[in-house]
C-alpha cells in the first residue's frame, strides 16, 4: 500500500492510495462438458465471507502464465488440467492497484 501524489492535467493535485501488486496472477476456468465447471467453495478471512471461485494464484518468478495456471489447478484441486487456452486478460481494481 502506498500513498501517491497525482496530478491530472486540468484538475487539482490530490493524494491517492495504491495497492502495490508485485506480480500478476492466473485463474483457470476448468470445464468438463459432461460435468460442468470446477469451482472451489472458499472462505476469505478479510471479508469473513464464503464464495465460489475458480482456481487461481500468483505467477511465480520465472514461470509463464500458462505454467502458473496449471500449477494452481493442481495445487488447489488435485486435478491436472489438459491443454489450456487463453480466454481473457483483465485488471482487477485498476483504479487502486498498480498491476498493468
Amino acid at each position: 500500500m502506498a500513498l501517491v501524489d497525482v496530478e491530472i492535467p486540468g484538475h487539482e493535485r490530490f493524494e491517492h492510495h495504491v495497492v502495490r501488486v508485485p506480480q500478476p496472477a492466473a485463474g483457470v476456468v476448468v470445464h468438463d462438458p459432461g460435468r460442468g465447471v470446477l469451482l472451489l467453495w472458499r472462505h476469505r478471512f478479510i471479508t469473513d465471507t464464503w464464495g465460489w471461485e475458480i482456481p487461481a494464484g500468483r505467477v511465480e518468478v520465472g514461470e509463464t502464465i500458462e505454467e502458473a495456471a496449471a500449477r494452481e489447478v493442481l495445487e488447489e484441486t488435485g486435478w491436472r488440467p489438459g491443454p489450456l487456452e487463453h480466454l481473457l486478460t483483465f485488471h482487477p481494481a485498476n483504479g487502486i492497484t498498480d498491476l498493468a
